[in-house]
């Protein structure tokens, strides 16, 4: 006859609260890469649409390349950092931090290409691409 072993409230309350530490620790184990990486972009091409806006000749050539290198050195440890825990690049939480991160970027790269040399309008867009960056970072740090 098979019986059913009876656990006690003291005990299944340390099993509840082993599982939420475990179900934790997953969690943010997980996130961390993606916070890394989204902070990382962040700055990245931030300081890489500043140095072109405001750069000319070989120089804007450098920051063009410069801000792609890094970018790529960027998404390549990325994807080997979360191998294997790809799960959350699917939510919808994390497509809206890359589409509020694209959305921006885009901006940051239009005063590049249409007002070329203006400190103020290049200061203003690459600073909201850091400050929507450092946003979803610190939104994703905190759930």
């Amino acid at each position: 006859m098979d019986t059913t072993p009876t656990i006690t409230a003291t005990e299944a309350q340390r099993l509840l609260d082993q599982a939420d530490r475990l179900s934790r620790s997953a969690h943010n184990a997980t996130r961390w890469p993606y916070i890394a990486f989204i902070l990382a972009l962040g700055v990245a091409t931030s300081m890489g649409t500043f140095a072109m806006a405001l750069a000319t000749g070989d120089a804007f050539g450098l920051a063009y390349v410069g801000t792609l290198a890094v970018m790529f050195a960027l998404v390549i440890f990325f994807m080997v950092s979360i191998q294997g825990r790809s799960a959350f690049a699917r939510s919808r939480r994390w497509t809206g931090y890359i589409v509020s991160w694209f959305i921006t970027y885009a901006v940051a790269l239009a005063v590049v290409i249409w007002a070329h040399g203006s400190v103020l309008l290049a200061g203003t867009a690459s600073g909201l691409v850091l400050v929507v960056a450092m946003i979803c970072a610190a939104r994703e740090a905190r759930s």
